[in-house]
């Protein structure tokens, strides 16, 4: 037992270790030497608990990913039953909180943000399902806001308005670039939240207006193409 409990601690320190090294320097430029010296780990421990780089670097994308599933949830922690807007504004919430994050979720985004500019390919499927989970629960609030005329096409066009408004917003770890505009901390969150739900719920409303509207020609003359979701 005493050395399965020692095993565990050694892959979680390599994990720690890992999430700041390829935050820094990317999939390439990371090293065994590097991460296990700062887990304070012998070399070998990489390839003994995780069989090599690749799957290191796998592995610490879904520990990321949980950290930040579990720490922020979509949801706001909003229950489900509860009415569509408040379920936006917890949306909302989680989605700046995320941004906002110091700590070691910063690693999150740095690394998903090279994998966007410098894609290895090891993370397409685990960040394309990850997405795909944040854009359902998303879509499915914008949906019951819009009401049952709304297309996928008006759902996607006021998914997209949403998601830019909180990806414009700079959290910390972009905090002292000089082309970050509109920056931001956790003391900002709920002011800038209920900013973004204020004007996405009157932008929606509007919409659902001119769809119940007998009178109402706007419609979309082509479908869109492509997925510009990707500032989640």
């Amino acid at each position: 037992m005493r050395i399965r409990k020692d095993g565990e601690n050694t892959r979680q320190k390599i994990l720690q270790a890992a999430c700041v090294v390829f935050g820094e320097k990317g999939y390439r430029g990371a090293t065994h030497e590097e991460i296990c010296r700062l887990a304070h780990v012998n070399t070998a421990a990489i390839n003994y608990h995780f069989g090599s780089k690749e799957a290191l670097y796998a592995a610490t994308w879904d520990y990321l990913a949980t950290q930040m599933d579990e720490l922020y949830p979509i949801d706001g922690g909003v229950p489900l039953n509860a009415p569509a807007d408040v379920r936006l504004e917890g949306n909302v919430r989680s989605l700046l909180l995320r941004k906002a994050d110091r700590g070691e979720l910063s690693n999150f985004h740095r690394i998903r943000m090279r994998e966007i500019m410098n894609p290895t390919g090891i993370l397409d499927h685990a960040i394309a399902s990850w997405m795909q989970k944040m854009r359902t629960y998303t879509r499915s609030v914008i949906q019951e806001l819009l009401g049952p005329k709304a297309t996928n096409e008006y759902v996607e066009l006021c998914e997209m308005s949403l998601i830019s408004q909180c990806f414009m917003a700079q959290g910390p770890p972009w905090k002292k670039r000089k082309h970050a505009l509109w920056k931001f901390d956790e003391k900002d969150t709920e002011r800038l939240t209920q900013h973004i739900v204020q004007f996405s719920l009157a932008g929606i409303a509007e919409i659902r207006r001119r769809l119940e509207s007998e009178t109402t020609g706007t419609r979309l003359q082509e479908p869109l193409t492509g997925d510009p979701h990707d500032a989640h």
